[in-house]
């Protein structure tokens, strides 16, 4: 009705909502009244709506380089940590992440019906490379393939890196609680010696004396960066592909390192360096140890001609590297002499002085990513800042330059001090947790309707988990299982955890039946088979795989993810394949 050229529309929300609700109708299927000629546009408008709602799965810029279309000397392998967040990510959902995962994005992720993941232990990259026309099944089903360094190439157990996936809901409350989010649990709870024996020489002794240092409140472990970290944020790592390239005039602190403790003593270590006409090179490098006493002190005369001294940051001067000989090989060969087997190295975005050094070391304490402002990883403090803040010190005031004795004191000072505190302390990505928590308390309390889904989706919601294999690996898994449930119940001094069910088969085909059979029963179902893979039934193992996976597939819900991983050999490394059923 018009008054006055006026719309004076009186229609109340009921009348609102039919309309909406026809208006939805016509989108959702064609009526009598459509013509032939509009049935495929009302058609595409449905699948664009119902597109929508599809859960999907994509590469980002560290998955692309792990991609098996990468060439192999580009390539950077994931960690099979990699897989195991992916797992977590599809299980509890985007409310439980406090940043986004490294290496791929999974859009729709609440839409997620089921998780289905196939462990083929034996199965390596080369044996996929050469019976890939073998796979037309798997070829078609995933689009996604990407290297992953696997536990059996440096004799680990792949079990031991998977077994704390397929969590209770009593567990992942557990977790969440205590540290507001999965990922920064996983952070904290990580196990440097599972992964780092995938990249440096470490020693399997057993570790004894696990009892903190007296002025430390947890463990000093609990601060270094995990491999995938290290490769992530740039340091130097003796990993094959891409970065043997990269890195291939450098050397190791050691040649063979110890596993590292709550004892292991830290250094803090600053470089500074100067310009040449080949880039940036060592001019300067300083050692602290604990007491904060200067154990190496050096210049350093780089081979190439220096172009610009960096006065202004380094306090280097022509007159102080004039009568210089000591050069960068001497400077190694000195610290490889100086620092014990199991030394923890501190410093400020360290991977540039390691970098300057050429050098790698496996246990490393970044104090620009335990201590942070922002609440988000990649904006990192300056340590001028961290000074300030946290020492009450002003450090870098002189006109003459950065001093590497004091900052490597500095930066050595700054993690005694957390490590005093709590493993919240200074760090905002950690402390934002209370805030995201309230924040989702506050959605709850105003929006009753979203805190129905919410709620009954990510902690009410008792899921289910199911792991199948014959009795060569439900055996190892029943082991990890109990002493990580026994772990986390002390930890987390919560109720014993509903345990994770084991279904133990007589033999292969009967473990992907099994799989195929329990994809409607269970949120989460991981099947894992060691396979005994040899020249001789290569050719048919690999069909017979094709099949298995495509049974797998095929019993999957419709929006469900679903992950296959070629465990590798002793010798070769794995394969990860991921897709979400559309």
């Amino acid at each position: 009705m018009l008054t006055n050229g006026k719309n004076t529309n009186n229609d109340g929300p009921s009348t609102k909502k039919r309309r909406a609700s026809k208006d939805l109708d016509r989108c959702q299927k064609p009526s009598l009244n459509d013509s032939i000629e509009e049935w495929p546009e009302i058609k595409r408008k449905h699948m664009d709506k119902t597109r929508k709602y599809i859960p999907k799965f994509r590469l980002k810029t560290a998955g692309e380089h792990a991609s098996l279309i990468t060439p192999p000397e580009e390539r950077v392998p994931l960690m099979l940590t990699d897989v195991q967040h992916l797992l977590l990510h599809s299980l509890l959902g985007n409310l439980n992440l406090s940043q986004p995962p490294r290496w791929y994005v999974l859009d729709k992720c609440a839409k997620i019906s089921q998780t289905t993941c196939l462990i083929l232990e034996g199965v390596s990259i080369q044996q996929w490379h050469r019976h890939e026309s073998k796979l037309p099944n798997i070829k078609k089903i995933f689009k996604d393939f990407v290297e992953i360094l696997t536990p059996s190439v440096y004799n680990g157990s792949l079990v031991q890196e998977l077994a704390l996936v397929p969590l209770s809901e009593v567990e992942k409350e557990g977790i969440i609680q205590k540290y507001g989010s999965i990922n920064l649990a996983l952070e904290a709870r990580k196990d440097l010696m599972i992964m780092m024996k995938a990249v440096f020489p470490i020693k399997d002794d057993v570790l004894e004396d696990m009892d903190l240092l007296t002025d430390d409140k947890f463990p000093r472990t609990q601060l270094i960066l995990s491999a995938w970290q290290l490769i992530e944020e740039n340091y130097p790592v003796p990993l094959k592909g891409k970065l043997k390239g990269v890195y291939s005039d450098y050397v190791m602190t050691k040649d063979e390192y110890m596993p590292v403790t709550a004892k292991s003593p830290m250094y803090g270590l600053d470089c500074e360096m100067c310009i040449t006409n080949a880039g940036s090179e060592l001019t300067r490098v300083s050692i602290v140890n604990e007491k904060h006493e200067t154990v190496y002190e050096s210049l350093v005369k780089p081979y190439n001609e220096i172009t610009d001294y960096l006065t202004r940051f380094s306090g280097i001067t022509k007159i102080l590297l004039n009568d210089v000989t000591k050069r960068l090989e001497d400077v190694q060969n000195e610290i490889r002499e100086l620092l014990p087997a199991d030394a923890i190295l501190v410093g400020q975005s360290l991977n540039l002085d390691l970098q300057a050094l050429k050098m790698m070391h496996p246990y490393v304490i970044d104090t620009s990513l335990i201590f942070n402002f922002t609440g988000e990883r990649t904006r990192k403090p300056k340590l001028k800042a961290l000074a300030k803040e946290f020492l009450n010190e002003d450090i870098q005031s002189g006109k003459n330059g950065h001093c590497s004795v004091e900052d490597s004191v500095t930066s050595l000072k700054l993690v005694q001090l957390k490590l005093s505190r709590s493993m919240e302390f200074g760090d905002a990505v950690h402390t934002n947790r209370q805030q995201y928590k309230q924040n989702i308390v506050n959605k709850l309390e105003t929006k009753p309707e979203v805190a129905l889904s919410i709620f009954n989706h990510m902690i009410e919601q008792k899921k289910t988990s199911l792991v199948i294999g014959c009795d060569d690996i439900t055996g190892d898994y029943h082991t990890y299982l109990t002493q990580a449930k026994e772990s986390l119940s002390a930890q987390f001094k919560k109720n014993k955890p509903k345990k994770v069910k084991l279904n133990t088969v007589d033999g292969a085909e009967e473990v992907i039946s099994r799989l195929s059979e329990a994809a409607t029963e269970y949120n989460f179902v991981m099947a894992h088979l060691k396979l005994e893979v040899n020249s001789e039934n290569e050719c048919e193992q690999m069909k017979t795989i094709d099949k298995w996976v495509e049974t797998a597939w095929n019993s999957m819900l419709q929006s469900a993810l679903c992950v296959v991983v070629f465990g590798g050999t002793t010798d070769e490394n794995g394969v990860g394949m991921i897709n979400v059923k559309s």
